[in-house]
């Protein structure tokens, strides 16, 4: 009896001290998640940890509403953009399980007029961002309030030149995943959002999911919000035509339960996931970055599989480490670029720590002229002296932006630098790509730093801090 009530003791203490650890564990990403969110103006976001195949965390953080301070909750509904192309991709995937779709099939059999520049685009090139099909985001005359049907949009869209050769590389296209939404329609003979509601949303559980259209009213919807230097404002009501390539809706309850039908074998069959998580292969045999509606990349030797969003007022992430069976999931209602993956990415350095910088112990040779420019560009943008001929001529103004003023308003404040560290160069997309880290005594950051054929710098992304 003493025996059994020492091992009662012993498995209760162990217990209490397992539960204390997850406490101090959890309490600990609350503030680091507050923190964040509160150093870049983040009104409301929702979080959600999935951990060998269960939800380990959910919950959310902030308001949802600053009118009516309404807190977030896991049922909030939130824009995810982009996010939204896995599902357009799910739903195509369906089709072709259905026996309606061929991936390789010329897109021209599916869609109606659509012009001779695109007669050798298949449906693999537009979910691969391989289409060449310019993307219409960047154009005037596609706003929601157009209300286009696929006739009018593939007419204002033909014009428009291919930008290279249908599977020569990547650029990211919007307009590919409009079109499959299209392709959705005409081949399902259904309205895109009734096929994804029918076929995804409701038998996956997924009842709070649908599309982001303002005319709708839709429950403990947040609202989303811009930062502008120093106060908050409502996001641009001049919203564009998203379709499938970013016009849905979700809760992070709900979030996690695609991931679950995603990673499981009764939503889409063993054919048809290999196929979305397969990058595809270049004309020159090179991968590409994508699968089909996916990011598959790597972080410190991890495999990750992923996307981000972005809409006016919002931003989303969800990212998968293989690997380590773990997905992140964050939703914001913030529109500055990255606030989903600056969480998403903190949130999953809690559970695997070697995602952590300061993990990151490989490094190159930087003693060339070229790696003396990039730190001294670099120094520059905390110190408030950048050095303009050290940029090519058409980036010089990517320094002058408002968005750039207001990083590196930001950064100077956890200047001084202490160290800059070179660790990776390689040719992404066939440009000379370098990171760097750059550590102060508050911070480190990961910078990528693209340079042209005459060492000058194209691009200067800040991708990770912590």
């Amino acid at each position: 009896m003493n025996y059994l009530r020492s091992t009662r003791n012993a498995v209760s203490a162990a217990f209490i001290l397992l539960a204390l650890v997850a406490s101090t564990h959890a309490d600990a990403l609350d503030d680091r998640i507050r923190s964040i969110m509160a150093e870049r103006h983040i009104p409301g976001a929702a979080v959600a940890v999935v951990q060998n195949g269960k939800v380990v965390r959910m919950k959310g953080y902030g308001v949802a509403t600053l009118e009516f301070n309404v807190p977030v909750t896991t049922e909030t509904v939130f824009e995810i953009g982009s996010v939204s192309k896995q599902m357009t991709a799910a739903g195509i995937m369906l089709l072709v399980q259905d026996g309606k779709v061929s991936l390789d099939e010329k897109i021209s059999k599916y869609l109606p007029n659509t012009p001779e520049a695109w007669s050798n685009v298949t449906v693999r090139h537009l979910l691969t961002h391989t289409s060449g099909v310019k993307s219409y985001t960047s154009l005037d005359g596609f706003s929601l309030s157009e209300r286009m049907t696929i006739g009018d949009f593939i007419k204002k869209l033909s014009p428009h030149p291919l930008e290279f050769t249908p599977g020569e590389k990547n650029i990211y296209s919007n307009s590919g995943f409009n079109l499959l939404g299209y392709i959705i329609e005409t081949r399902s003979g259904k309205k895109y959002m009734d096929f994804m509601r029918e076929r995804i949303f409701v038998p996956l559980g997924m009842t709070k999911t649908g599309d982001r259209d303002p005319q709708f009213v839709i429950p403990l919807r947040a609202n989303g919000y811009e930062w502008r230097q120093d106060r908050f404002s409502g996001r641009d009501g001049n919203l564009t035509d998203l379709m499938g390539a970013g016009s849905i809706v979700s809760t992070i309850n709900d979030m996690t339960k695609w991931e679950a039908a995603i990673r499981g074998d009764k939503f889409l069959n063993a054919q048809s996931k290999k196929d979305i998580w397969t990058q595809f292969i270049f004309n020159n045999g090179k991968p590409s970055p994508f699968g089909l509606g996916w990011r598959i990349y790597d972080t410190r030797g991890i495999k990750s599989i992923g996307h981000t969003g972005q809409t006016a007022g919002f931003g989303a992430a969800i990212f998968r480490y293989v690997d380590n069976d773990v997905t992140v999931i964050a939703l914001t209602n913030l529109g500055e670029q990255g606030m989903g993956s600056l969480i998403a990415t903190a949130v999953a350095k809690s559970y695997i720590p070697k995602l952590s910088l300061k993990a990151v112990n490989m490094g190159i040779s930087a003693d060339s002229q070229l790696f003396a420019n990039i730190e001294r560009a670099l120094r520059g943008r905390y110190e408030g002296n950048v050095d303009a001929s050290l940029f090519a001529s058409t980036s010089a103004s990517l320094m002058t932006s408002q968005r750039a003023k207001n990083l590196n308003e930001r950064i100077a404040k956890l200047s001084p630098v202490t160290r800059v560290k070179f660790f990776k160069r390689e040719m992404v997309e066939e440009r000379d790509t370098i990171s760097a880290i750059v550590e102060t005594a508050r911070r480190i950051f990961l910078w990528r730093v693209v340079v042209d054929a005459n060492g000058k710098i194209v691009e200067m992304n800040l991708d990770e801090e912590e």
